[in-house]
């Protein structure tokens, strides 16, 4: 009896994980070609830009392009990767990418990588609190919106996030820094020094980010009150609370975890507008001053690390997904194990 029961234990164990592959395997290639498709598309726009990216950073150093030495600038568009035809230089920045080197900045001569590498850090932190908090901001007007009464003032309490998203970044930025550095004196206006700094810039971010999440989060939470479900609590005199919490939200926010990832491009870029009305020093500035100075390698770098980074959180968005929705787990092991 021992070994028919090892035997259908390990052929359930083989089609689970048959399964999961079905359902990972495709994302992971979709993850890649999101990459490849990213890298194709800015390689194009950036060098169909007029101008010599070369003489740019030779003038933005402070040196004369004009009187340079032609050879000298053949060594330069040399060293930095620009003298061989644009399908050369394509798949040659692309292998070098697959390899980890993002080459050497035009503008300043430092590493690429090294240059993100110190940038990073200061983006994904103020990324993180206005994420949290835009998520907090959301779920608590959508709560108030659902219980409010009578209907006026549930209208007017939908009515407030989208107010986040209407005024612009930058707008909101200038009235924070007015307000709580300048009037209140509680926070710096500028710099990346400690967890104060990250406060006005994270809420500058936070406001169109509850806006969005709002939306999302509003339409699932009065469609699960609408369920049928939701009334047999009511009808069963559970409290309200009892109802919001375990009925409600715990069936609304499911499907709403998906827009996670969607969230990171937008952040990626509000930080560039942040980052420059409060001084930070992070990926977005960087962004700005490499498409100033018209730093290929430097842009080039920066757009695959926001694609990298928009991959990882949407493959591992939509896994967190298929293990917490029981009808995609369900999928996964198959309906053989799920009768079982």
């Amino acid at each position: 009896m021992t070994q028919p029961v090892q035997r259908v234990a390990s052929a359930d164990g083989g089609s689970r994980a048959a399964s999961v592959a079905r359902f990972l395997i495709p994302k992971i290639l979709q993850c890649l070609f999101v990459v490849w498709a990213t890298y194709t598309v800015a390689f194009l726009l950036i060098h169909a830009l007029p101008g010599d990216p070369v003489l740019a950073a030779l003038s933005l150093r402070g040196g004369d392009a004009t009187s340079t030495d032609p050879a000298e600038l053949d060594a330069l568009r040399a060293r930095y990767g620009f003298d061989g035809p644009l399908w050369q230089q394509y798949f040659s920045n692309l292998f070098a990418l697959v390899r980890g080197d993002f080459g050497t900045s035009i503008a300043t001569g430092q590493p690429v990588g090294d240059m993100i590498g110190r940038a990073f850090p200061h983006t994904i932190a103020v990324a993180l609190f206005a994420l949290v908090l835009g998520f907090l901001i959301a779920l608590a007007f959508t709560v108030w919106a659902y219980v409010a009464r009578p209907a006026w003032m549930r209208d007017v309490v939908a009515q407030i996030p989208p107010l986040g998203i209407a005024i612009p970044a930058f707008l909101s930025g200038l009235v924070l820094i007015t307000v709580f550095s300048f009037g209140l004196g509680w926070f710096p206006a500028s710099g990346t020094n400690g967890f104060p700094s990250i406060v006005l810039p994270g809420i500058t971010l936070a406001l169109p980010t509850a806006a969005i999440f709002f939306q999302v989060f509003s339409a699932a939470v009065f469609d699960a009150g609408a369920s049928p479900f939701v009334f047999t609590a009511n009808a069963k005199g559970l409290a309200q609370r009892t109802v919001v919490v375990r009925h409600v939200l715990r069936n609304a926010l499911l499907p709403s975890i998906t827009i996670i990832g969607l969230q990171i491009g937008y952040l990626a870029g509000g930080t560039a507008v942040v980052e420059t009305v409060f001084s930070r020093d992070g990926i977005g500035r960087l962004t700005v001053d490499a498409v100033l100075a018209r730093d290929i390698n430097v842009v080039m770098g920066v757009v695959i690390v926001v694609a990298l980074v928009y991959a990882v959180v949407t493959l591992v968005v939509d896994g967190l997904y298929g293990v917490i929705d029981p009808r995609t787990r369900t999928r996964l092991v198959g309906r053989k194990g799920a009768t079982r």
